[in-house]
């Protein structure tokens, strides 16, 4: 059985004016079941416009096994907006996902490149936070069909960012503000990533050895960190191009394959 065409849709929070980049993509599962679904955040250094929900069609339409659910998201960008804006704007996009098609989703894999592999780390936190402080239903729903996560060339720590790389500060300031205490609370490398063995995500880091925005620093001091809590996180260094191109891959596309198994099996 074919997929349905894509849809698009909006996902504005209730009480606020709908913005053209709460919005997203859905690829709707080839039969009315419940299925896994898989949700793609976009990079782009949370203020590039060219970098949009589009970015994620790849991914969707080439590897996605056709009787999955798929959804690519925007959310507002810098300077127009500053953290923890864009996080809010990712939940508000994953609880748009959980209310409208709840009834058909089974697992959710989250995949995030670059700023969107930030966001997505930022979202785990986030939850596994909410789940501590008995958070509403709609969020105990998500943090529980989480079964993956994939950081692909991800920005796990501003300020060690902003020491690497001195030219990156202003787009940091830019989403983040002035203050470099306020960048390491928002990094996803300042959370305590204690495991909880009743969260059974497993998180999946991809660094291309040819990207050339990043070295492999950020990828390799969030997989000590995760492995120090606990997570047992799974390290991918592969040779996927320039740091835009790793997303269209044959070496990611394969990796994802071998995940789409995992999560099948689960």
């Amino acid at each position: 059985m074919s997929r349905p065409s894509p849809k698009t849709a909006f996902y504005t929070p209730a009480g606020l004016t709908q913005h053209p980049q709460q919005s997203v993509t859905i690829f709707p599962p080839s039969t009315p079941t419940p299925v896994p679904w898989v949700v793609y955040i976009h990079g782009g250094a949370w203020r590039d416009p060219s970098q949009t929900k589009d970015m994620g069609v790849p991914i969707l339409r080439q590897s996605l096994p056709t009787a999955w659910g798929g959804m690519t998201l925007d959310y507002r960008l810098s300077p127009a907006v500053r953290h923890p804006t864009h996080l809010d704007d990712v939940l508000a996009a994953l609880k748009f996902l959980v209310t409208e098609h709840g009834e058909f989703i089974s697992h959710i894999m989250i995949i995030g490149h670059s700023a969107g592999a930030c966001l997505a780390l930022q979202v785990l936190a986030t939850l596994i936070g909410e789940r501590k402080a008995n958070g509403d239903g709609i969020f105990m729903s998500l943090r529980d069909r989480i079964k993956v996560v994939v950081g692909i060339e991800g920005i796990y720590d501003l300020v060690k960012l902003g020491i690497e790389y001195p030219s990156y500060k202003g787009f940091i300031s830019e989403a983040f503000g002035d203050d470099e205490e306020l960048w390491g609370e928002a990094s996803p490398s300042s959370f305590q990533w204690s495991r909880d063995s009743a969260f059974k995500s497993r998180i999946v880091l991809v660094q291309s050895t040819g990207d050339q925005l990043l070295s492999t620093n950020q990828t390799n001091l969030m997989n000590s960190i995760l492995d120090d809590g606990g997570w047992k996180p799974v390290l991918k260094l592969i040779n996927g191009g320039s740091h835009d191109a790793t997303v269209e891959s044959k070496a990611l596309f394969d990796i994802l394959g071998d995940l789409y198994k995992y999560v099948e099996g689960l």
